[in-house]
């Protein structure tokens, strides 16, 4: 299965998110590759220092699961290309309002190689109990996709994975990720 995170945008979460959500999947017994599409190659770095349970994805290997990162420029032939390859398409966006533009045009662009049932949108940094939080289904609609039934909450222990690794997140941390990788795997 080949799962792509994309947004128009940098400073969603698609690199945190996607190589978080590739070590619970790796936790979850599957053999788990990451292909870092993006020119500033954050999550190669983070795999090549933290040493995590998920690898680089090399030609011609078989994997479970093989998540993509892709750059923050829609108009980027690696964007379409990955795309293209992808079984499920994940679009990360904060409940900002003004990452709703952004993730519009996103949605325009996935749509150019998917139907809406292979791609899903993910609410990252939600803070609950906000105005914005209980918003989330409107803005969903406003963007145009879907939104998965769990989000990713606002927590310091996601940035600090990325000099820790998986360790950096207690339990609770790592079971919202948890479910989050098993609904992108089923929907």
């Amino acid at each position: 299965m080949v799962i792509t995170f994309c947004n128009g945008k940098g400073g969603a979460g698609k690199t945190t998110l996607s190589i978080l959500l590739g070590c619970a999947l790796a936790d979850a017994g599957r053999r788990v590759a990451f292909l870092d599409r993006d020119p500033q190659q954050t999550a190669t770095r983070w795999i090549e220092e933290t040493k995590p349970s998920i690898v680089l994805a090399q030609p011609d290997a078989a994997y479970d699961a093989l998540i993509i990162d892709t750059p923050p420029h829609l108009e980027s032939a690696v964007v379409h290309e990955s795309l293209a390859q992808a079984d499920k398409v994940v679009l990360v966006s904060s409940p900002s309002p003004a990452d709703l533009w952004t993730s519009q045009r996103t949605v325009g662009v996935i749509r150019q190689h998917h139907h809406r049932d292979k791609a899903a949108l993910l609410f990252n940094q939600v803070q609950r109990h906000t105005l914005l939080a209980r918003e989330l289904g409107p803005l969903a609609e406003r963007i145009g996709l879907p939104a998965l039934t769990h989000q990713v909450s606002r927590r310091q222990c996601y940035q600090h994975a990325l000099v820790l690794g998986w360790k950096a997140l207690d339990s609770s941390a790592r079971e919202e990720i948890l479910q989050v990788a098993l609904e992108i795997i089923t929907f």
